[in-house]
């Protein structure tokens, strides 16, 4: 399931609440539980496409003005003590992950121009305002931290909208919306200004700091392996889920999962295969049920296609393997 640091969810709230949202509408989000300093992302979310639905277009203007160093935890603190301006960047590719697992951060520098892609597919309506706020967000973290007025050269938005007036004006450039990759384009030479508070060795120290909280979440990762190995055996007979559907029920786009597990050096299909494998298994060892009755159970709509796959797997026939227990 994916997750979001819970400051940016509560600023969410306390801004739609500001903007005319009525308790009534937001009373199960201001009284969910927080956690671990974290939220379904799936959360966050249904605000957004309440306020979207609710109140005046551009929430995801308004949410991203709001946002700043203290919403972000220890990358918060990096981003003040970083070096440059650049390395604000640099250190939200890195380090995303900390905030939240939905979507992940590219840069690219070539010819004097720096490009920020924002990797995060706009599967609902929640995305869009999700990926407006953070790149409102980000261009206001640089000014923060610099003194300066940074504005990129550039703006790209995958998603539709109805005017791009609200983004113009406060990014002060080209902003376009149905493009091919959300990106924020900066000449580069605008992000060798220095930060106001540039502290090499407690920037260090922070960064010692994440890389141990990186850890510690790619530990807890086995967590949306068990999940999908859960949903996959629980649905074994009724068919095999697709990725979207996968994605769906843990809060995340088809796109992120596959990320998500590359990450691990694993794939959809593999999973399907080992849970299909390891069902198989135990039902030829424990129980009397036919091969037939087998394959139906574990998501084979013919025997023989089963049989084929067993065999592949573990180099015997269904019968062969349960005649030599």
């Amino acid at each position: 399931m994916a997750v979001v640091f819970s400051t940016i969810y509560n600023k969410a709230i306390q801004l739609a609440l500001s903007e005319g949202l009525t308790k009534e509408h937001l009373n199960y989000y201001i009284d969910y539980k927080v956690e671990n300093k974290r939220v379904p992302m799936e959360l966050l979310l249904e605000v957004y496409e309440l306020a979207s639905d609710k109140l005046q277009a551009g929430f995801g203007l308004r949410q991203g003005k709001q946002l700043d160093t203290t919403d972000y935890g220890t990358l918060g603190l990096s981003w003040k003590t970083c070096l440059k301006a650049i390395d604000v960047l640099n250190n939200v590719k890195r380090y995303m992950v900390l905030v939240t697992d939905d979507g992940s951060i590219e840069l690219d520098e070539s010819e004097g121009k720096t490009k920020l892609v924002l990797n995060r597919e706009v599967y609902r309506t929640g995305i869009k305002t999700a990926n407006e706020a953070s790149f409102v967000m980000l261009v206001g973290i640089l000014n923060e931290v610099t003194g300066k007025n940074i504005k990129p050269i550039e703006v790209n938005f995958k998603h539709s909208f109805s005017s791009s007036d609200y983004f113009s004006e406060y990014f002060d450039c080209p902003v376009n919306f149905n493009a091919t990759e959300n990106t924020l384009i900066f000449n580069s030479n605008t992000l060798e200004v220095s930060t106001i508070k540039a502290d090499k060795f407690i920037h260090q120290f922070l960064l010692e700091r994440m890389e141990q909280e990186k850890s510690k979440l790619s530990e807890q990762e086995d967590v949306l392996t068990s999940e999908i190995n859960k949903l996959l055996k629980e649905s074994m007979s009724s068919g095999i889920p697709s990725i979207s559907q996968v994605g769906d029920y843990l809060g995340m786009s088809a796109r992120t999962l596959k990320r998500r597990l590359a990450d691990r050096n694993l794939s959809f299909r593999e999973l399907i295969q080992k849970n299909q494998h390891e069902t198989a298994t135990q039902l030829l060892s424990n129980s009397s049920q036919s091969v037939g009755e087998i394959a139906f159970l574990t998501g084979f709509s013919e025997q023989s296609a089963f049989n084929r796959a067993f065999k592949r797997w573990t180099g015997q026939a269904p019968n062969e393997y349960r005649k030599n227990l």
